[in-house]
């Protein structure tokens, strides 16, 4: 099979000639410093130019020559509002309003400008504008180019880092807006479909300019869950089933044939049955925690869900090559059986990971994934 064909099979539950690999999405990307690395381990020379221009994130390079060194099956598609729209390097405000300072690599919500506001005052907020947000050329370009000149599956970032839950969290703060889910329902629910409007126009004019090339989409990230759900799944229900209803519903009007990836943090096992309702074909990341146990989630959710992700960055690429393998084939022996897995980093591969143990890994992803698996 080629790159593409392998992954598209896998996505479709069913099993391709070896488990694909995936690396450098909208969750799982490479942090700047252990791109660096990479590049002197491979001997790969500069780096490219950064992909965010304005170099407001921890993750600013996006670079194929290191997915061709590891011989990755997808390549990305970026529509630039993440960058054009987010903050400038070390402090600024994004195109919500959200002041971030810069500690460390790492970007932080810093003053949240709903957080004293009332229901009048989302009516005359100054929303985002999408359309003068996004490099709509580049994108239209890179997709096409990928779809007609390579053999990789074309893969659309997420238009937007956060999503509902999250982008809510940051116009009004955490505490504040978890407070609002239950004290004032109608605040809450106006906020959530409001930045729901932004998000759908963008996705709208994303897909208007790749949707035809692309075979994958990202959905913006939205953490519901650590150890435990941090909202309830009626809450869920209530307040976010419907933001994602329309958000998912754009896609299957504008590219009806795209498959959906939707990423959330921590255990979202009480969660991944409504997100089949709503129409998510890939999850990511199934977070390696005690409380996931990923051979019933395959039992009880495989023949639905295709699963991306799920390689331990915290513990295991910390170790040894051989602690990098035993990864590798443990998260392909629980999810590879029967097609339904990309083998991918559980989040961001942060600088403390040796960029030795990221050649490994999908080194062992080559060795241990072949179909038939034997284990």
């Amino acid at each position: 099979m080629n790159h593409r064909e392998r992954v598209l099979t896998a996505v479709n539950h069913q099993q391709p000639d070896q488990v694909p690999v995936a690396i450098w999405g909208s969750a799982y990307g490479i942090t700047d410093p252990l791109y660096f690395g990479l590049l002197e381990l491979l001997q790969l020379g500069e780096p490219v130019a950064p992909f965010r221009k304005r170099k407001g994130h921890s993750i600013n390079y996006y670079d194929d020559r290191v997915l061709e060194a590891l011989d990755i099956d997808v390549r990305y598609v970026d529509c630039g509002f993440t960058d054009l729209g987010g903050p400038g390097v070390g402090i600024g405000r994004d195109a919500w309003g959200i002041r971030y300072e810069k500690h460390g690599i790492y970007y932080s919500a810093v003053e949240h400008p709903l957080v004293n506001t009332g229901l009048t005052d989302l009516e005359t907020y100054s929303w985002p504008q999408v359309e003068r947000l996004v490099r709509l050329d580049e994108t239209e370009q890179r997709a096409r180019f990928l779809k007609e000149e390579t053999d990789f599956a074309v893969v659309g970032r997420a238009a937007d880092s956060y999503g509902p839950l999250e982008r809510c969290c940051g116009l009004r703060s955490t505490q504040q807006f978890l407070i609002d889910l239950v004290e004032d329902p109608p605040f809450a629910a106006h906020l959530v479909g409001r930045v729901t409007d932004t998000l759908c126009r963008l996705l709208e004019v994303y897909l208007e300019a790749a949707g035809e090339y692309l075979d994958i989409l990202e959905l913006p990230g939205d953490d519901y869950a650590s150890a435990r759900p941090i909202i309830s799944g009626r809450m869920f229900d209530r307040y976010f089933a419907p933001a994602w209803r329309r958000l998912i519903e754009v896609v299957k009007q504008k590219a009806p044939r795209v498959k959906i990836m939707f990423h959330s943090d921590g255990n979202m096992e009480p969660f991944l049955s409504r997100l089949i309702e709503l129409g998510v074909d890939i999850f990511h990341c199934l977070e390696p925690l005690p409380e996931v146990d990923m051979a019933q989630i395959k039992q009880t959710y495989g023949e639905k869900l295709c699963f991306w992700g799920a390689v331990d960055i915290k513990t295991e690429l910390q170790g040894d090559r051989a602690r990098v393998h035993a990864e590798a084939r443990r998260r392909i022996g629980l999810l590879g059986h029967g097609g339904g897995y990309v083998l991918a980093p559980s989040n961001h591969l942060q600088p403390d990971v040796p960029p030795g143990n990221v050649v490994a890994l999908f080194e062992a992803a080559r060795e241990y994934g072949r179909y038939p698996l034997s284990f």
